[in-house]
C-alpha cells in the first residue's frame, strides 16, 4: 500500500469515527443516521468503516461520501449553534451561579463539576457562561485523541489564549499556560473533560495550584463516575478540598415548558405544559433537549404560521420524532 492510500484510509476512518461520536452524542440510532445521511452506506459499510476495515472499499469514493456527511453535520451544528440561549433553563441558571461562586473563592476550592446526559443543556451552560463573561472564559474541548496526554491539555490552553509558537516540552507549555492564567484571573472551561484521565487531572490540580482562576469542567455523567473508578485518587484531588460545586443536570417538566414557551411565545399555557409533560419522558432516553428541539422544529411543520399548538400536535410530534430515531 502507497503512502496516499494510507492517507485516504486514515481519513476516511477518522471521519466515521467523527461521525459516530456525534451520533452518539445526539442519541440518534444508527438506522435513523443511516436514513438521513445516505452518504454512509450501509450499517456493515459504516461498521468496517469506523473499524478501519476497508478492504474492497473504494477508499476514494468512500472519502468524498464521508466528508460530504461530516461537512452537512457540521452545517446543522452550525444553525443549532445560532439558536439563542435560554436564561431561564435552570442549567444555565445553575452553572452561572456555581460560577459566581467559584469566583468569590480565595482558596484552593474553585473546581466546578457539572454532569449529566447528552443533551440535557451543559453545551447551552458554556456558552451563557462565555456570554456573561466574554474573554474571562477560556474555553477548551477535551478530545479522546489526547490519550491522557497533558502536553495536549496544555497545547489546548496556550492555542485558546492565542499564542503561537507551543513550546515542544509539556513542562515548558505548562509553565507558558500557568503564566497566562496568572496574568489576569480567569475561569478555565473544559467541556467533555470525560475525556480526560489521570495525568491530565493532576495537571489541572497543578494549575489549580499555580493559578487564581475557576476551572469548570462539563462532562457526560457516567463516563466521568467511570473515569472517578478508574483514577481515584487523582480525581478525589480535585473533587474533595478543590471543589467549589459539583452540579448533576436533569431533564424537567418545568424546563421543556420553559423551552417550548420559548419556541411558541404565543402557545396557550395550558398546552405548553400537557406538551410539556408528553415530552420530557420520551426526551430523557433519545437526547433530552436535542429531542425538544426535534419536537419543536416538527411541530412547526405540522401548524401553520398563525396556528397555536396543542397538545395533541405536540403528541403527533414527539410520535414522529421518536419514530426516526
Amino acid at each position: 500500500m502507497d503512502t496516499l492510500d494510507k492517507i485516504c484510509e486514515a481519513e476516511v476512518t477518522d471521519l466515521a469515527r467523527r461521525i459516530h461520536a456525534w451520533q452518539e452524542r445526539g442519541a440518534i440510532k444508527t438506522p435513523a443516521l443511516i436514513r438521513d445521511f445516505r452518504g454512509i452506506g450501509s450499517e456493515k459499510t459504516y461498521r468496517d468503516l469506523r473499524n478501519g476495515n476497508l478492504d474492497g472499499y473504494d477508499c476514494e469514493q468512500q472519502l468524498a461520501n464521508y466528508r460530504a456527511v461530516w461537512a452537512e453535520i457540521e452545517a446543522r451544528d452550525s444553525r443549532a449553534a445560532e439558536e439563542p440561549v435560554y436564561d431561564d433553563l435552570s442549567a444555565v441558571q445553575s452553572v452561572r451561579l456555581a460560577a459566581l461562586r467559584a469566583m468569590r473563592n480565595t482558596g484552593i476550592n474553585r473546581v466546578v463539576i457539572v454532569l449529566g446526559g447528552s443533551g440535557i443543556g451543559k453545551s447551552a451552560a458554556l456558552q451563557a457562561l462565555s456570554l456573561k463573561y466574554g474573554s474571562r472564559v477560556l474555553r477548551i474541548e477535551a478530545l479522546e485523541v489526547w490519550g491522557d496526554r497533558p502536553g495536549e491539555l496544555l497545547g489546548a490552553i496556550l492555542t485558546a489564549s492565542g499564542a503561537s509558537g507551543l513550546p515542544i516540552t509539556a513542562s515548558e507549555r505548562f509553565a507558558r499556560a500557568a503564566e497566562f492564567l496568572r496574568r489576569t484571573r480567569r475561569c478555565l472551561a473544559i467541556d467533555e473533560a470525560h475525556h480526560m484521565g489521570p495525568k491530565c487531572i493532576n495537571t489541572i490540580k497543578a494549575l489549580v495550584n499555580a493559578t487564581p482562576g475557576e476551572f469548570v469542567l462539563f462532562a457526560m455523567a457516567t463516563l466521568w463516575h467511570k473515569l472517578e473508578g478508574a483514577a481515584y485518587q487523582e480525581a478525589r484531588q480535585i473533587s474533595t478540598n478543590r471543589l467549589s460545586e459539583r452540579i448533576r443536570l436533569a431533564l424537567t417538566n418545568e424546563d421543556v415548558t420553559r423551552y417550548l414557551a420559548h419556541a411558541f411565545p404565543h402557545a396557550d399555557a395550558t398546552a405548553l405544559k400537557a406538551g410539556a409533560s408528553l415530552i420530557r419522558p420520551a426526551a430523557e432516553n433519545a437526547g433530552n433537549f436535542l429531542f425538544v428541539r426535534d419536537v419543536c422544529e416538527q411541530t412547526r411543520d405540522m401548524i401553520s404560521d398563525t396556528e397555536k399548538p396543542t397538545a395533541q400536535v405536540f403528541a403527533d410530534a414527539v410520535k414522529a420524532v421518536s419514530g426516526r430515531r
